[in-house]
């Protein structure tokens, strides 16, 4: 259970406040909900249901700023998972966004950075698709990375790639 004023991530809504624990009276029976305020849209409250397993499946503290240097750090080892099969690909991803593991995300986008250049390589650019794809995996990890680190979400990507500098020159 989270407590009033606890910063979590929900899924592809992003970080957000939880400003109250309330009960609700729905179809004749009393619930309780968690009523969310993501940051980067104050004018948007998400009520979710704390006995809904699915929904509290995508909901998790905020990574500390220890979680998010490590996770940086392991992004070169990471596998890529493109899948070739266009509706396949398409489904698993947008699941993937909408779980919200930074994991899976940042496996993600190392694909989709991997499959644009390899694209541009050969002369190609990547599906439109493909491209909304990779804007909201960025969007979603950014956002976590952003406030956490208390920095402005353009200055992300540059500290990724300042902290695997680092990792790189002390391997």
């Amino acid at each position: 259970m989270y407590d009033v004023n606890e910063t979590v991530l929900y899924g592809a809504d992003g970080v957000c406040t939880i400003t109250a624990i309330v009960e609700k009276n729905m179809f004749g029976s009393k619930r309780l909900f968690y009523e969310l305020h993501p940051v980067c849209r104050r004018d948007t409250i998400l009520f979710l249901p704390t006995d809904n397993e699915k929904t509290m499946a995508k909901l998790r503290p905020v990574l500390t700023r220890d979680e998010i240097i490590s996770a940086i750090h392991c992004m070169t080892e990471e596998e890529t998972i493109w899948i070739e099969k266009e509706s396949a690909r398409k489904e698993e991803y947008a699941r993937i966004i909408k779980s919200g593991d930074h994991r899976k995300v940042i496996r993600l986008i190392k694909t989709l950075y991997e499959h644009r250049e390899n694209l541009i390589d050969s002369g190609h650019k990547m599906h439109a698709a493909d491209e909304n794809f990779l804007k909201e995996a960025e969007s979603v990890l950014y956002e976590e990375f952003a406030y956490v680190l208390n920095i402005r979400r353009e200055e992300v990507l540059p500290f990724i790639q300042h902290e695997i500098e680092k990792k790189v020159q002390t391997a």
